[in-house]
């Protein structure tokens, strides 16, 4: 075998250069392979499509106003942006949490129509009632998925289920419980301090109720009237400032409320305060707080001596007293170390600031009660010297009057707190609810067009695994290849008879198997120039692959040339060539060899004049043993003097000896190939056999050749055989 040559599957081997014509031929070949592959996948697409279980997806889009909570970020590049970032990811994994989804699992379960929401949801499959709200919450958690919409606000919540009302059903539960809860910690500081001032609005009521009934008893009981112009004003005073006191304190107490809620909050977010709130002080705080006392004294002062709210001296103290708050909250900022936090991008500006605004209103409040309540100590002295009676009603006439003020004061700041939880909205806007959603699951066209390629991959693979694995001589091309001359090439007879030999130079003399076998006897017309060839040898490497059949052609072949020619047939183990021609065995070759007939007995003639048959006669024990004999007597060159040529028809090479043994008695042998069934490996070996004998061997005469059906590098075989004869009325 030549370096560099073809494989055991004739596909070109390192060395040669892909034959990208060969692959196209392999694939055309190979086509209703590929074609089944093809339909296989499609058919495979079309029943997994018909068995999954169909599932949708319908998706809610809302805002996130990020400004709503950093809307005072540190003066700082890049804070910004990774605050920004952080609060996105932080509300997506918020949204896919255990927490968010036992929360809708909960709001589902305590909606009116949570039965119906159930069946939704599951697909008619309800959970059992001890299993249903985990089941719930495991629906809600797996089935929810968020995601941000880039360089925008925008955030889309999508839902998938069984069904496209359960996906939009989930989708816009989820969405809304979102929102409720977002709003809800929007609220939370407001909430609470309402709360507060709902407690003591509750209380000061009361009080007040029961201040009015003991002074409208004591004046039925004792049949006073009224009190004195100058105890009355000294009593309106004295309410007017406790009034005022009870409104700082409650200021206080809100302020600390919110400042309590808001440390809980910054909590969340940084480990610790630099300083505690609460025990920051040094001597700029302490004399700010002074003065704040001082000028609220100075403010209570005026006003008890009968100075206007509206005054110019009342409102030149009130301006004061702002400019010292917000001096004091700078001062906490400052003392505090929280102006400027250490780690910009962890920390939450706008609660710090709050949290010192609401620390600062807490102490000017308690200074400002404090002032109050030592004006309101050195007025109740006026009251001392009053008769008994007239000091009973006048401490009724005060407690009512300071009541009912606060009890206004309370009802203001109420609904001032109440309006402003109700505006606090939160930071989610719902912008788009779901609408029943569509099919994700299964994709029909992209499983289809899976299906397709993986269909037509499987059938090319098939194909080229086939020809991979084929180790079988195909084409001449192959055999050239190996080194062995193509002597003929004889393409596949779909009429041939049962018994597998067909005689078409009979049957079909004008067809191309028939012109095969002519061009077979021209090509050994040039074996041997000068001296011709009279005795030839016809065998193969197994069974089945055509020898009887190209033999007995060859030699009608011969005999229509007007040569006498003898064709005996030396297969004694499988004999057929008497049955080819119609004819009896015996006597045969067995018996001329053993001198049991004479040359007149055993050679029978044919219907094909010029072409007699020596068949094999009777089958022997030892065939081989016979064979020998014939070759050492000179027993084939007994005929040339009554015949023009012989040949012979032997066994195969690679099963017995037979042929070996006979062909030191021959011109020429040819070595027939079935296309497709003899191994490429036994060819070669059986060739290198016959070499090894010195012999003459004319060629390889590929048998069952099909054009169409195997590649060759020339399409000359393909071109003749598809040029046939035509009949003078097809002209």
């Amino acid at each position: 075998m030549s370096e560099g040559g073809f494989g055991q599957s004739g596909v070109p081997q390192e060395g040669e250069g892909i034959n990208l014509q060969e692959y196209i031929w392999l694939i055309r070949r190979g086509k209703w392979i590929i074609l089944a592959g093809v339909f296989l996948g499609l058919l495979t697409a079309f029943w997994i499509n018909a068995r999954t279980t169909p599932v949708y997806s319908a998706s809610a889009t809302f805002i996130y106003n990020i400004e709503n909570r950093m809307s005072r970020t540190l003066d700082m590049p890049g804070a910004l942006w990774f605050e920004m970032e952080a609060v996105r990811n932080n509300q997506i994994h918020l949204i896919r949490s255990r927490s968010m989804a036992e929360m809708v699992a909960d709001s589902i379960l305590r909606s009116p129509a949570a039965d119906s929401l159930v069946a939704v949801l599951f697909h008619g499959s309800v959970p059992s009632s001890p299993y249903l709200r985990n089941s719930l919450v495991g629906l809600v958690a797996g089935s929810i998925s968020v995601s941000w919409v880039k360089d925008t606000d925008f955030f889309s919540l999508s839902a998938i289920g069984y069904s496209p009302e359960a996906s939009a059903v989930l989708a816009n539960l989820t969405v809304s419980v979102y929102r409720w809860w977002n709003q809800s910690e929007a609220q939370g500081e407001n909430r609470l301090v309402r709360v507060f001032l709902e407690s003591q609005l509750n209380q000061i009521s009361d009080e007040l109720q029961v201040a009015e009934d003991e002074l409208l008893v004591f004046k039925e009981n004792n049949e006073v009237v009224d009190l004195t112009t100058e105890t009355r004003n000294l009593i309106t005073s004295l309410a007017n400032f406790e009034a005022q006191a009870a409104t700082a304190a409650t200021e206080a107490s809100a302020s600390a409320v919110r400042r309590d809620y808001l440390r809980v909050q910054l909590e969340e977010h940084r480990v610790f305060l630099a300083t505690d709130l609460e025990t920051v002080n040094n001597n700029l705080i302490s004399t700010l707080q002074e003065n704040i006392s001082r000028l609220e004294a100075s403010r209570a002062a005026l006003l008890a001596r009968g100075a206007d709210q509206e005054s110019p001296a009342v409102l030149d103290i009130e301006r004061s007293i702002t400019g010292y708050s917000e001096s004091l909250a700078e001062a906490i900022a400052s003392a505090s170390g929280i102006s400027h936090p250490a780690n910009p991008a962890g920390a939450v500006d706008n609660m710090m600031t709050d949290l010192v605004e609401a620390e600062a209103q807490y102490r000017a409040a308690n200074a400002r009660r404090n002032a109050i309540e030592a004006h309101i100590n050195a007025l109740e002295t006026g009251l001392t010297g009053l008769p008994g009676l007239e000091y009973e009603l006048a401490r009724l006439e005060r407690n009512r009057t300071v009541s009912e003020n606060i009890f206004i004061l309370l009802r203001t700041k109420f609904e001032e707190i109440r309006i402003a939880e109700v505006g606090q909205i939160g930071n989610v806007t719902i912008v788009d609810t779901a609408l029943p959603g569509g099919m994700i699951i299964p994709t029909t066209r992209r499983n289809l067009m899976m299906g397709l390629l993986v269909g037509l991959a499987v059938g090319v693979g098939v194909v080229f695994l086939i020809h991979q694995l084929d180790v079988s001589i195909r084409t001449p091309d192959q055999l050239e290849k190996l080194g062995i001359p193509v002597i003929g090439v004889i393409p596949r007879n779909v009429s041939a008879r049962k018994d597998g030999v067909s005689i078409v130079l009979l049957d079909k003399p004008i067809s191309p198997d028939s012109e095969a076998f002519r061009d077979l006897r021209t090509s050994l017309d040039f074996v041997k120039i000068g001296e011709g060839v009279k005795k030839i040898l016809v065998t193969s490497c197994g069974p089945q692959e055509g020898k009887s059949t190209t033999a007995a052609n060859l030699a009608v072949a011969e005999a229509r040339t007007g040569r006498k020619v003898l064709l005996i047939d030396c297969d004694l183990r499988r004999p057929m060539l008497h049955r080819v021609f119609g004819l009896s065995k015996e006597p045969g070759f067995t018996e001329l060899v053993a001198g049991r007939a004479t040359t007149a007995d055993a050679i029978h003639e044919t219907i094909e004049p010029n072409l007699f048959l020596l068949p094999s006669g009777r089958v022997p024990h030892n065939p081989a043993e016979l064979v020998g004999a014939a070759s050492t007597s000179n027993f084939f060159d007994s005929f040339l003097p009554s015949f023009d040529m012989v040949i012979i028809d032997a066994p195969p090479v690679a099963m017995v000896t037979d042929a070996m043994v006979i062909l030191p008695s021959v011109d020429t042998a040819l070595l027939v190939a079935k296309a497709g069934q003899v191994n490429i490996k036994v060819l070669a070996a059986v060739w290198q056999k016959l070499e090894r004998t010195g012999c003459h061997i004319a060629g390889a005469v590929l048998n069952g050749f099909e054009p169409g059906r195997n590649y060759s590098g020339v399409n000359y075989y393909t071109y003749r055989y598809s040029y046939s004869y035509r009949r003078d009325s097809d002209i």
